[in-house]
């Protein structure tokens, strides 16, 4: 989504969201600039201050979790995850953030919005790893995961070790989005990318194929690792 440079606000954004859900899978597959996340932000501070009472929690809490999804995706290493909106809820107290982190959840269950099985009983820990899965491995970084997985591709290495070196060479924000899932979730994810992959180098499945095979895997990633798979083989015939 572009709307830089146009005027929309957060009723706009949330059309704009509802539209989109049906269409995709996990939230990052939205493919919100960068510019219009910044905005987001902004607008949503502005909307949870205490002298705004222009809209009620419930009628932008769908902005609020993709905002949160993109958090992830567009922090740089060298400021962190860190800008208006993120200043703005580390001051709140205590029942205030639990209020929103149990707002989030509802917001999966009314969106039905893929939860991943997910049960942990404390809500900021479950809206934690959804908000990671969700956001995935960010586009920027995807091809180096990628390589980093494809280095495995020919070793008999065990799962437990692979995903404990791979874990270990992320980048930085791929890295920081895992250490927020479980361990059982990280081999699940680095396991599946590499048979997908398998799958791109061998030609077994068309896109649609691979799209139907994986129903709860993100788009992106599909359309990133076939795009991948094509770069490999023109660098290799250029070679």
């Amino acid at each position: 989504m572009t709307v830089s440079g146009q005027k929309f606000d957060l009723p706009h954004m949330k059309e704009y969201f509802e539209q989109k859900i049906p269409e995709i899978r996990v939230l990052s597959d939205m493919a919100l600039s960068e510019a219009d996340f910044k905005s987001l932000g902004a607008k949503l501070k502005s909307a949870f201050s205490f002298t705004n009472k222009k809209y009620g929690d419930e009628d932008i809490m769908i902005c609020y979790l993709v905002y949160w999804v993109y958090a992830l995706i567009y922090w740089q290493k060298d400021t962190g995850i860190h800008d208006e909106l993120t200043d703005y809820c580390e001051d709140l107290p205590q029942y205030q953030l639990r209020h929103h982190f149990q707002m989030l959840l509802d917001t999966f269950d009314n969106y039905k919005i893929d939860k991943f099985g997910y049960k942990d009983s404390e809500a900021w820990v479950i809206c934690s790893k959804l908000i990671a899965r969700h956001a995935g491995i960010p586009d920027d970084e995807k091809y180096q995961v990628f390589e980093l997985i494809d280095d495995y591709r020919n070793h008999n290495a065990s799962v437990d070790v692979m995903v404990k070196d791979i874990y270990e060479h992320l980048p930085y924000k791929s890295k920081y989005i895992f250490s927020l899932l479980d361990e059982r979730s990280r081999q699940d994810i680095i396991w599946e990318i590499r048979i997908i992959m398998a799958e791109t180098c061998s030609k077994a499945y068309s896109r649609d194929e691979l799209l139907d095979k994986y129903p709860n895997t993100s788009i992106s990633l599909i359309d990133y690792c076939l795009c991948w798979q094509e770069r490999k083989i023109f660098l290799n015939q250029v070679r």
